[in-house]
């Protein structure tokens, strides 16, 4: 644990969007200083260094990894390079703030939570959701047992994917060698995040169907679960859509709630009651993913998300690609 007044040093891999929303809030947290970047993209490092105070730019993430210069790193590279430099950053004692996906694969997931309770290191996932006031409520809600006992779950994620990569040139997410699948695998696991992070759930068994719309990954995805727990559900994760949508609901033996970072409604609703009540909204002490990452490395604060949380969305992410096999 880092003491109050201690400097923590902070590298970058990766220098997409995501990581300059990272870096933003980086840069207004006391005592934290950006010390390094790498990107393949020599262009994308010199234009983040000069954003970040023109840190020094490293060759390969090995040599920023193994610098001795950071205490932590923010990986924000394609989804297939996050194992082998989560697992490389672990091995070098760094703490580790990773964009969604955390990894694609069980077998990557199983090796990351070994070398985690060997390092006893920080590991923040990129889920925004776990820190808006609506889904502290509603999670709040459902433990102290307002819903009872959980019966039935359904829910969407819609937005126009593929118009949103072609437009901003990241189209390495339609190489499955690359991405590990399509709209499942990316904005996809934000939803799944969101289910488990609410409900705590385990997914036992399920069906599930898939439109490639002519593409090498997933644009529609539609999957039935049954959970060990008793519940059943079913949700639509789709590529294609005017805008962006989504809701979850979640039924059980006492009420139902209903929850949506999209600009949907979010309520609760009790058997007995007349009509739904808004969500009571819970102020997080953090409020994203790179503060709560700095709080964890600072003062020992467990992550928003748990662990449990990018188990259950790897896993279930690989039952529903294997069960349309």
């Amino acid at each position: 644990m880092c003491q109050k007044n201690d400097e923590i040093r902070i590298g970058f891999i990766g220098c997409g969007s995501i990581a300059y929303k990272h870096l933003e809030v980086l840069k207004n947290i006391d005592g934290v200083k950006i010390t390094g970047v790498f990107d393949p993209d020599k262009g994308n490092s010199e234009r983040f260094s000069k954003d970040a105070g023109n840190v020094r730019i490293y060759s390969s993430e090995e040599e920023i990894i193994k610098s001795g210069n950071i205490d932590g790193v923010v990986i924000c590279s394609p989804h297939k390079y996050h194992f082998p430099q989560i697992k490389l950053a672990l091995e070098n004692n760094l703490h580790i703030l990773v964009e969604k996906p955390a990894v694609i694969n069980s077998e990557e997931l199983s090796e990351v939570k070994r070398l985690l309770e060997e390092k006893k290191k920080v590991f923040v996932v990129g889920y925004q959701r776990h820190y808006l006031g609506t889904f502290l409520g509603a999670r709040e809600e459902i433990k102290n047992g307002r819903i009872g006992k959980i019966i039935f779950v359904c829910g969407y994620l819609a937005q126009g994917w593929i118009e949103l990569i072609k437009r901003t040139k990241r189209t390495w997410r339609f190489d499955p060698e690359i991405s590990g699948g399509g709209q499942l695998m990316d904005s996809g696991s934000h939803f799944l995040a969101m289910l488990f992070f609410l409900t705590d759930l385990t997914p036992s068994d399920v069906y599930s169907f898939i439109d490639y719309r002519g593409m090498k990954v997933d644009i529609n995805t539609s999957f039935i679960v049954k959970f060990k727990e008793g519940a059943i559900g079913n949700f639509g994760i789709l590529g294609i859509d005017p805008g962006f949508r989504e809701a979850l609901l979640i039924w059980g033996e006492k009420g139902v709630i209903k929850v949506s970072s999209a600009g949907e409604d979010s309520y609760i609703h009790i058997n007995g009651e007349k009509s739904p009540s808004p969500i009571r909204k819970i102020s997080p002490s953090v409020k994203t993913p790179a503060e709560d990452f700095i709080e964890c490395i600072r003062n020992n604060k467990k992550p928003n998300t748990d662990f449990s949380v990018i188990e259950k969305v790897v896993r279930l992410t690989e039952m529903v690609y294997k069960s349309v096999k």
